[in-house]
């Protein structure tokens, strides 16, 4: 199996993070790019639903949560909207300089080199995203 991690700075607080992650109307507002006309829903307990939506694009994840450690760390089990095949998404939270917030998403359970490196991109611009949202600096994207 592959596994990815990404991670980013972001400039906000690790509470202002954990709601833009744990709140369905926050969550749809960056994840994906406005075009995607993205939905959020999320029902923040164990075995509840985190779900992203594009109507537009039909495409949607419907994951289930598998634990919260609220406002530290998710963790999902991550389906694609039609697919059989699932896998783990860990996203956790810690403070960094100046106020700022560490995000690391670790990704696992690929079946293919292929498909992680689908993902890597998605969860990159997607972190991206989350960045710009808190005013970029002094957040960024980590290697």
């Amino acid at each position: 199996m592959h596994e990815l991690t990404e991670e980013a700075l972001v400039a906000a607080s690790i509470d202002e993070v954990w709601r833009d992650l744990t709140r369905s109307g926050p969550l749809a507002e960056w994840f994906w790019p406005p075009r995607m006309q993205t939905t959020g829903l999320v029902d923040l307990r164990e075995l509840g639903r985190w779900e992203v939506r594009s109507e537009p694009a039909d495409l949607a994840v419907e994951a289930t949560v598998l634990a919260v450690d609220a406002p530290r760390s998710l963790r999902l089990e991550w389906r694609w909207a039609g697919e059989d095949a699932a896998t783990d998404v860990g996203i956790a939270l810690e403070p960094a300089a100046d106020a700022t917030t560490r995000v690391i998403v670790r990704h696992s359970g690929f079946a293919t080199a292929d498909e992680r490196e689908r993902h890597v991109e998605g969860w990159s611009d997607c972190l991206q995203r989350l960045v710009d949202r808190h005013g970029g600096a002094p957040g960024e994207r980590l290697q």
